[in-house]
């Protein structure tokens, strides 16, 4: 008599003895170890071996290929994100220099629009300046005249004061200021 764990991998689903199509039923509750890709001890017959021998090559070359395949694709995503981190970095590097001609130009910018700025404010500061001098200068004739007017009246009041008392003003009239 078989052991039980060989009846169960023996008439296991993925046994290629058991090809009649449809899944095997088992009755009770056995554990089973997991089953392995590996050839049956022993095999019923030498063209099913030999097959299943081809399977395993098959499976293997696939697992190869796939292991290749998969190499090849982290070699290629490394590459990827070397050339994508790369490219950021140049990215970087261009708005950088961007940014600094952009600083540079609005630098320049901001001191020409000062310097137009001072010069604008200088020029109305000085024509306020001469507007002020302007009407200090009309001020100052007005004053002269005022006061010259002033002069000439009390000149002509002190005249009228000599003359009330009898005195003469020959003296004093040469040294107007009018002179």
């Amino acid at each position: 008599m078989r052991p039980a764990f060989e009846d169960a991998l023996s008439d296991s689903p993925l046994d290629p003895a058991n090809d009649d199509g449809r899944p095997m039923e088992m009755t009770g509750t056995i554990e089973t170890p997991a089953p392995t890709m590996s050839a049956p001890t022993a095999p019923k017959d030498p063209l099913r071996a030999a097959a299943s021998e081809e399977l395993q090559r098959a499976i293997e070359q696939t697992s190869d290929r796939v292991e290749r395949w998969m190499a090849d694709q982290r070699r290629r995503l490394g590459i990827g994100i070397d050339a994508m981190v790369a490219s950021l970095k140049e990215q970087r590097d261009t708005e950088l220099s961007r940014i600094e001609e952009w600083k540079v130009a609005e630098r320049e910018r901001a001191e020409r629009q000062l310097a137009q700025e001072k010069e604008r404010f200088h020029g109305q500061l000085m024509e306020e300046l001469i507007e002020f001098e302007h009407q200090l200068g009309e001020r100052l004739r007005e004053q002269e005249e005022r006061l010259a007017k002033w002069w000439d009246e009390a000149e002509q009041l002190t005249k009228q004061r000599f003359a009330d008392f009898g005195l003469s003003t020959s003296s004093g009239a040469n040294d107007s200021p009018k002179a």
